[in-house]
């Protein structure tokens, strides 16, 4: 990250548009790809299983129309009065003398041209329950059972007695022997009891049986893909056909309880059952229900069809931006390339630099004020000079005059060493103690201190002044010991007791006392400086805090390091966090109190 960064700044101007101009519009445009994807797919969904779900249904309406059209084929057969009585006959043994009974006594011809018009019927059985011969027709070749009796012991004709008239569908393969004596064909076959008006006694028993080619062919025009399937199942839930690939734990779902006994009306019709999407439809509480499954997996097709599109546009705009952004920071790089050009020529000297301002805009601006600014930068220099060189003549002069700090320490360390190698022990402990005042408030510029350098600075600055006042100035310094260690900011404390003795004992001619105290209290520290001198009105004490800065340093003893500017530095480290206040009395003294936080660290 380091790395690109410190690559970005080499870059130029116009490079850097571009660049960031990309940065912004490439995740917008991609945003915008993504939604468009997103809304893309989501109608991609809808519109496939729109489509699934109306091809399930279309082909319901199919498998629909071929069972009404068997179902209308079987009443027919069950409400015609020719076919009634032979049903109904009290003497069966007479009707079979007549080998062509059926086709005799009952319209056969015109439902054996129904049966041919419709095509997809393959087999009709009529058993008389009366002992009368059985009709039977096959076209395929398929042979059914010859008699009532053999019929009688099929599950599927109890089931059809019971159901009086109630419609039932079972697929027969070929290998299935309890319909047919000889099966060409899976079928499916349609079984119905035959009753009088009154639905008490059974009179016969219908079959008819449809190739199950028929459905498949249908089937086969619902299917889109080879890994879908599509399951064809009766009103209670028997397979009637399937085909392509179908799941089997789906059959068994579809084929349960929880599903198959719901109301037609109330179910699902889409259904996610593991890794397929189930489309399932149902017309009617007796009609066929048509489930046709679908891979999730096939979503994933179309998604590369819409995914294009999007990548397209998003490739499209971001190669047709790069001309467009060439041309806008051209607008912007040309003039400020000439800017700096301009600039680079200043630096160099040629102070009649002028840029030509092409715009009025932001870069206008900029060009204008450089212009401007190398004029008056010319005049200032004109004007200038001769002051300027004045001025380094005098500053040479005044660092020629400087007295180097490390002289006059080796001079005050001679002065001591030849005081006492005469043996005036007294004048070369004064000016050891001179030297190491100024050593002390010198410091290397050192901002801070410790309480105990402090205390050894006034110490050294009262004995010195103790020569000039002889026995008339007595002191005492008493600073606890636990706040010696403290670190507080430099000379915060001298110049009050150099105000005391300057102002406060000079024109004093009695005993001259100072007391300077340090406690610890809250994890604050208190200071004071307390003397018996002069004193100050209030006037005095408000004309230190008011002192001009012209004046500010005239009469102190110690530079810079005043009264007033002891406030400001603690101002400045502490803010709001200190105190300091002067209380004085005409004629009997002075006492100074600073109160600031307790800090203890290295230095």
């Amino acid at each position: 990250m380091r790395r690109a960064h410190e690559w970005m700044k080499h870059l130029s101007l116009k490079k850097k548009i571009i660049l960031y101009s990309y940065f912004v519009v490439t995740p917008v445009l991609l945003i915008i790809s993504i939604i468009l994807f997103l809304n893309n797919y989501k109608k991609m969904i809808q519109k496939q299983h729109e489509e699934n779900l109306n091809s399930v249904r279309s082909l319901v309406n199919s498998l629909d129309v071929i069972e009404t059209e068997v179902t209308d084929l079987s009443l027919y057969i069950c409400i015609n009065n020719d076919i009634t009585k032979i049903l109904k006959s009290e003497n069966p043994s007479e009707l079979n003398k007549d080998s062509r009974l059926w086709l005799n006594r009952a319209p056969m011809k015109i439902i054996q041209d129904m049966i041919a018009l419709k095509g997809y019927i393959k087999t009709i059985a009529i058993y008389p329950e009366n002992g009368v011969r059985p009709y039977l027709r096959c076209i395929d070749a398929t042979s059914y059972l010859p008699s009532i009796e053999e019929v009688r012991n099929i599950e599927i004709y109890q089931k059809s007695l019971k159901g009086k008239g109630t419609v039932y569908w079972q697929r027969v393969s070929r290998t299935d022997k309890s319909t047919y004596q000889a099966n060409r064909t899976d079928k499916i076959v349609m079984y119905r009891g035959m009753y009088d008006l009154a639905k008490k006694t059974p009179l016969g028993y219908l079959v008819i049986g449809i190739a199950a080619e028929k459905y498949t062919d249908l089937c086969v025009n619902a299917i889109q893909q080879q890994n879908e399937g599509i399951v064809v199942f009766s009103a209670e839930g028997i397979e009637l056909t399937r085909y392509g690939k179908v799941d089997g734990e789906i059959v068994r779902y579809i084929q349960g309880e929880n599903y198959i006994q719901k109301d037609h009306r109330q179910r699902e019709s889409q259904l996610t059952l593991g890794d397929y999407n189930v489309f399932c439809s149902q017309n009617k509480e007796n009609g066929v229900l048509v489930c046709k499954m679908v891979p999730k997996s096939n979503e994933k097709g179309p998604m590369y069809t819409i995914t294009s599109a999007p990548i397209t546009l998003l490739i499209a705009v971001l190669i047709g931006l790069f001309p467009v952004l060439m041309f806008i920071s051209a607008i912007v790089s040309k003039p400020l390339g000439r800017l700096c050009r301009a600039m680079e020529q200043f630096k160099l000297g040629d102070f009649n630099q002028q840029v030509e301002v092409t715009a009025y805009d932001e870069v206008g601006e900029v060009t204008e004020c450089f212009n401007q600014m190398v004029v008056e930068i010319k005049e200032l220099i004109n004007n200038n000079y001769v002051m300027a060189l004045a001025e380094k003549e005098s500053e040479l002069r005044a660092l020629q005059a400087q007295i180097n700090p490390h002289f006059l320490y080796n001079t005050l360390d001679s002065l001591y060493w030849r005081a006492l190698d005469a043996g005036n022990e007294e004048i070369s402990e004064d000016i050891l103690a001179l030297s190491q005042l100024f050593r002390m408030v010198l410091s290397e510029g050192k901002g801070v201190t410790t309480v105990a350098q402090e205390k050894e600075l006034l110490t050294r600055y009262l004995h010195i002044q103790k020569m000039r006042f002889s026995k008339r100035l007595d002191y005492k310094i008493a600073i606890e010991e636990e706040v010696l260690e403290a670190v507080i900011p430099k000379l915060i404390l001298q110049p009050f007791v150099e105000n005391a003795i300057v102002h406060g004992f000079e024109n004093v001619g009695t005993e001259c006392l100072l007391l300077v105290t340090g406690s610890l209290s809250d994890n604050q520290i208190l200071f004071c400086i307390e003397d018996n001198g002069a004193g100050m009105t209030k006037e005095q004490i408000e004309a230190i805090w008011n002192v001009e800065d012209f004046k500010r340093y005239a009469n102190q003893r110690v530079g810079r390091y005043a009264i007033k500017n002891v406030k400001e530095r603690l101002e400045l480290k502490y803010q709001d966090n200190f105190m300091l206040t002067i209380e004085s009395e005409r004629g009997k003294g002075t006492t100074v109190t600073i109160r600031i936080p307790f800090e203890k660290k290295e230095i």
